[in-house]
């Protein structure tokens, strides 16, 4: 049976595709009415993936903004010391709850400006549902008056580099500023809508943000993609597809209740306050007083209620939604695919006010409430569209950075243990606050990278092994490591029904270059060398992506330079020979590339065009990346790299001594390339101490001497609570065997830390697992 399924397993997936196909293409006419053009339209729409508007980089003379020139580093010892305490004091104050470190992060305020339409839609404040909610208009109206660019635009987070916004970001707040009543003849109304014209209307605009207005009728539902229900269905094609095992994690949560709502063609008409007809490019040369824009009250929108229950394939898609909400409230742990998720709730119970499951649906709406408000509202990055708790990352980054600057407090072992008591039966670590269902291959290797500050505790030492176990199993088969999934690099039969997505997000998950050049380290710092064959196809992966220019395309952060800091320290920590020449050629693109005041910055519209890679204002981020690599080459003493170093670690120096902070005036992070940026507010603290802690240790004097906080007392009242608690051993339960290592690290390991010795010995840690 297993050799037929192999030898006929993938005729039967290629002989189905076009027997989907037809049917995709029936159920479409079907829903177009027998529309048969508009549904060979649809059929036929494909995302614009090419990108012929980008301007050309601006010399390195303009990327100088506030930071001097600096031809030569003029700090000494004492200035890195300075700097170093100062930036662990700024890690310490993330530190929550006594048990892990959060500063969360943001993709833009244009989430809460759709929040802010689409809670006018639902009508649900004041209800049983959202008794109130911490949404203030006046806030959300002087961010957005205050945020625009002289061209109309607005961007959903700070390109340094560059002085414009796009076209959705613009939709999203010009439509807010509307139904707050500003009016349209306004100078800031007149320029947001004519950038949008400018770049082709509403139409235009990427997939999600056509959904949308599709509630609100500004977009006909015939004008975006349509997903058939059968996909999530038990029938042959649901299960050959197999849609929630072949997408990336992040798509599944946002495509369920998109597909509900698609069926049933959800949307309410609440008059013309909440029309866009004047960014319809057909209506571009009509005054404000032409008769379409004259006012017009809301209908009284009511849903034609059904008897009983949904039907079979509806009622499969409602407890998909049930199954991929998770238990805070969120839809997979995101904002905007809860709110969508909301969308599709308050249609079923006005729709289905019969069923048996409204009772849950109702609980279900007040749970996603809750999610979506505390992640606008109630934390550093209020009002700036935080779409998603980084919490478990936050927390393995923060005690890395405090481990590497010698900082002994007792906060760095509980941080220790709350990422143990996440860690999944698989052995892996979530990227945070509700995502408790899915393992984060990035986070897990650099937990494993902390975890190993704590060398021969045994408590941890199970822990580094069964992560390691998982990230041994998960390997793609080029070679490299995606973020959440093993292969889940494409599919055709789903690229052809989801293809219009990919204007707005990222379908798949492939192998990443930053996460495997973490992953490496991690394994360096397991006592796995180059040999393992893990590790070394893990090496040829790398060898193989490099592009022509030396360089190479990370997913998680921006970008070339990201990488460069990723790989070659992963590289080093398995004991790579770093003098090749493959290596050679990415050190000559990154010192290239290095601005006038010493840093480093690279914009995203580097994932537009090959011309900004590397380029930007520098960052500290971005900075510390590129630093994190050079140090490495420079202490292997691979190449010349001149002074660049040096004149790194001065930028860090000044940025800190002008501000007693450091933090990014560009965006470093990566939602979906190259649509959507993310603004880490954790990165400009953390990879900084990193690096600039690691020179402190090559070339400077040594670890810094920090004040601690009592620890041998606070430890001691800690082992007295942790007696108290009834003790239940760790069992490991591995995903696969482990490899053992052929042979030690060969340059053994940078820094070992003197936690192990002066607190690990006599800390006992709880071994439950909330799994």
């Amino acid at each position: 049976m297993i050799l037929f399924s192999k030898k006929y397993g993938g005729l039967l997936t290629v002989a189905a595709i076009p027997v989907l196909i037809l049917s995709y293409f029936i159920a479409k006419i079907e829903n177009e009415k027998y529309n048969l053009g508009a549904a060979l339209n649809i059929l036929t729409k494909k995302p614009i993936t090419t990108f012929t508007d980008v301007p050309n980089p601006p010399a390195k003379e303009f990327l100088v903004r506030q930071a001097p020139v600096i031809d030569e580093a003029t700090f000494t010892p004492e200035d890195v010391t300075r700097t170093i305490k100062k930036a662990v004091e700024n890690i310490l104050k993330g530190f929550k709850e006594d048990e892990y470190f959060e500063f969360n992060s943001y993709l833009g305020p244009n989430f809460v400006s759709a929040y802010y339409v689409v809670l006018k839609y639902l009508n649900q404040v004041g209800t049983e549902f959202l008794p109130s909610t911490r949404l203030d208009e006046k806030v959300l109206y002087k961010i957005l008056v205050t945020t625009q660019y002289p061209d109309g635009s607005w961007a959903n987070v700070v390109d340094g580099s560059v002085n414009f916004g796009d076209i959705d970001t613009t939709i999203y707040n010009y439509w807010a500023l509307k139904v707050m009543g500003e009016p349209l003849d306004s100078p800031m109304m007149v320029n947001a809508r004519r950038f949008i014209l400018s770049k082709g209307g509403l139409r235009h605009a990427n997939c999600l943000s056509r959904y949308w207005q599709t509630f609100f009728g500004n977009i006909k539902w015939s004008e975006n993609i349509y997903i058939p229900l059968f996909i999530f269905g038990d029938g042959v094609f649901g299960r050959i597809l197999d849609f929630q095992g072949r997408v990336a994690q992040w798509v599944y949560p946002h495509v369920l209740p998109i597909t509900y709502s698609t069926y049933f063609k959800v949307a309410k008409d609440l008059g013309s306050q909440f029309e866009l007809k004047e960014l319809l490019f057909e209506n571009a040369g009509k005054p404000l007083d032409d008769p379409i824009y004259a006012y017009r009250p809301a209908a009284e929108n009511k849903v034609e209620a059904q008897p009983g229950e949904p039907e079979p394939a509806v009622e499969k898609i409602l407890l998909r939604m049930f199954g991929i909400q998770q238990p805070e409230g969120s839809f997979g742990g995101y904002t905007v695919s809860t709110l969508f998720g909301i969308m599709a709730y308050d249609d079923f119970i006005h729709r289905f006010p019969e069923s048996r499951y409204v009772p849950d649906v109702k609980r279900r709406i007040k749970l996603g409430y809750r999610f979506i408000e505390t992640m606008y509202f109630d934390n550093e990055a209020e009002y700036m569209g935080n779409l998603c708790n980084g919490r478990s990352w936050e927390t393995i980054l923060s005690g890395i950075a405090l481990n590497e600057a010698g900082y002994e407090g007792t906060e760095i072992v509980k941080a220790a243990k709350y990422l143990a008591k996440k860690q999944r039966l698989n052995g892996g670590i979530p990227y945070g606050f509700d995502f408790e269902y899915a393992s984060d291959f990035d986070d897990t290797a650099e937990a494993v990278i902390l975890w190993n500050a704590f060398k021969g505790n045994d408590f941890f030492e199970k822990r580094i092994e069964h992560a390691n176990s998982l990230l041994f199993g998960v390997q793609n088969d080029d070679g490299g490591y995606a973020a959440f999934d093993r292969e889940r690099q494409g599919f055709k039969p789903i690229e052809f029904v989801t293809s219009a997505f990919a204007d707005a997000a990222e379908i798949w998950d492939p192998s990443c270059v930053d996460v495997t050049g973490h992953v490496l380290e991690g394994f360096g710092e397991s006592g796995y060398n180059f040999t393992n064959p893990i590790v070394k196809r893990s090496i040829d992966y790398l060898i193989n992506v490099q592009k022509p220019n030396g360089g190479w395309e990370a997913r998680w952060g921006n970008n070339y330079i990201y990488s460069f800091g990723a790989i070659i320290p992963g590289l080093k920590k398995v004991g790579y020979n770093l003098n090749q020449p493959w290596i050679r050629k990415s050190v000559s693109w990154v010192l290239q590339h290095q601005n006038l005041d010493g840093g480093f910055g690279e914009s995203p519209l580097s994932y537009k065009s090959e011309k900004w890679c590397g380029v930007g204002i520098s960052t500290p981020t971005q900075t510390a990346w590129a630093l994190l690599g050079l140090l490495e080459i420079k202490r292997a003493d691979v190449m010349d790299v001149g002074n660049s170093v040096e004149r790194a670690v001065q930028f860090l120096i000044n940025e800190m001594d002008r501000e007693g902070k450091w933090e990014d005036k560009s965006v470093v992070g990566t939602g979906h390339r190259p649509f959507l940026m993310m603004m880490y507010l954790t990165y400009p603290r953390t990879w900084t101490t990193i690096a600039l802690s690691r020179y402190q240790r090559y070339f400077g004097e040594g670890e810094v001497e920090l004040e601690t906080r009592e620890i041998e007392r606070e430890m001691k009242m800690e082992m007295e609570m942790e007696k108290e608690k009834q003790h239940h051993p760790f069992v490991v339960e591995a995903a696969g065997p482990v490899p053992s290592p052929t042979q030690a690290n060969a340059n053994g390991k940078v820094n070992p830390s003197s936690i192990l010795e002066k607190i690990t010995a006599s800390v006992i840690v709880n071994g439950d697992n909330d799994e």
